[in-house]
């Protein structure tokens, strides 16, 4: 007994414990709660482990698609990198393909767009109805009982309840009474309140088309001269471009005879020269307003809708709309220094196609979910014109400043 006494003290000895020996029952117990605990920490962490093995399963395709996704962004990124010059190629036939279209236009009419009453003169006959009509039947009703005569009919929506609201008669050749009585032939119902006449005379009507060419000539003019101002080189140049410019402008405002107009193009055609001789950047982003503008008015021919004063006004914004996505681009190219020169292109391009998309589901919003034909017009000309700018921009423009850039040793 007083060996194990001893033995006990001996194996304790070297503990740093000042009480005591405890007694093995009072050891035990510690032993068995530590035992336990063990137990259970090594249930505890089977038990997490077969939790976190089909987590890891399950998260497994989505790293699988978020990794194909990847993969097919670099490709595209890739290629966009490598062949841009290729993609350039797609752009200058879409611009082709445009001045085709606008030259068998004018082959075929003698005009570079089909102009509606308020632009060539005539009368705009609005006839409110009760009941549905079909805007076709009508027009070849009025076809045949004026065969020389220019005359398009289409319907329009009730301002109060979006339903059928009655037609609109755009009509030369013709006189108003003729018109009226005709169309009262084919609606007995109608009355006087229910017929709206408006009537443009021709000279009036070319008058306001002259005006509207000369608005879209001066809006470009300017407009290039404030891009090559800010992107431009050299004091001096910059002071002969305004000087040109508001030259040509003032002769294109007051001039009246061919020959001023022919002088004010070619002032026009000698800036865009020197804009390609000393800035490349400048050049690029002219042409693609101009590219845009041919884009748009080839799409808006090849539609069969006829221009009016509300669609110039639509081109007229879309001198706007053609180069601010063009400026972006340009700005976060050469005036910043970070990154290298295809980086700085992709960060615009996430900006600008944010930008583009966001206008044209505003533009095609506005084109489905109205009812009136001017407000159409207008979205109609601006959704064309927004979705050819993403090309110009992003592969026209991109591709001629990267090109440019490369040849003078930028990276």
């Amino acid at each position: 007994m007083s060996d194990e006494i001893i033995q006990d003290e001996g194996d304790t000895a070297g503990e740093p414990v000042a009480t005591p020996a405890p007694s093995q029952k009072n050891t035990a117990a510690p032993r068995e709660e530590n035992a336990g605990a063990q137990n259970s920490g090594t249930q505890k962490h089977q038990h997490t482990s077969e939790h976190k093995a089909p987590a890891h399963h399950a998260h497994k395709p989505v790293h699988e698609s978020q990794e194909s996704h990847h993969q097919k962004h670099h490709i595209i990124i890739g290629l966009y990198e490598k062949h841009y010059k290729a993609l350039m190629l797609f752009s200058m036939l879409l611009l082709i393909f445009s001045l085709v279209v606008i030259g068998y236009q004018y082959a075929t009419t003698g005009e570079i767009v089909h102009k509606g009453a308020s632009l060539t003169g005539g009368i705009t006959l609005t006839a409110q109805l009760s009941h549905t009509v079909d805007p076709d039947a009508v027009g070849r009703y009025f076809a045949k009982a004026y065969p020389t005569a220019d005359i398009t009919v289409r319907s329009f929506g009730s301002s109060t309840t979006g339903s059928f609201g009655g037609i609109i008669v755009d009509a030369s050749g013709v006189s108003e009474p003729e018109l009226t009585a005709t169309l009262k032939e084919q609606f007995p119902e109608l009355t006087a309140a229910d017929i709206s006449v408006r009537a443009v005379g021709p000279s009036l009507g070319t008058s306001f088309f002259t005006q509207t060419l000369k608005a879209v000539f001066i809006a470009f003019l300017f407009m290039s001269l404030v891009v090559f101002l800010y992107f431009g080189e050299g004091i001096k140049l910059k002071w002969i471009a305004t000087g040109v410019s508001i030259l040509a402008g003032i002769i294109m405002f007051y001039g009246h005879a061919l020959i001023t107009i022919i002088l004010a193009l070619i002032l026009w055609v000698g800036l865009m020269v020197m804009y390609l001789r000393t800035s490349v950047p400048s050049f690029a982003i002219i042409l693609c307003a101009i590219s845009d503008i041919f884009f748009s008015l080839a799409i808006f021919n090849l539609s069969g809708m006829k221009l009016n004063i509300a669609g110039v006004a639509a081109f007229l914004m879309l001198v706007g709309y053609s180069i601010d996505t063009d400026i972006l681009m340009s700005v976060r190219v050469l005036k910043r220094r970070e990154g290298a020169v295809f980086d700085r292109m992709i960060g615009a391009m996430k900006t600008g196609l944010m930008m583009s998309f966001s206008a044209l589901i505003a533009v095609l919003s506005a084109y489905f979910f109205t009812s009136s034909d001017v407000i159409k017009e207008i979205m109609f000309i601006l959704a064309v014109g927004l979705v050819g700018d993403i090309v110009f921009t992003w592969i026209q423009n991109a591709g001629i400043l990267r090109w440019h850039l490369e040849r003078k040793g930028w990276k």
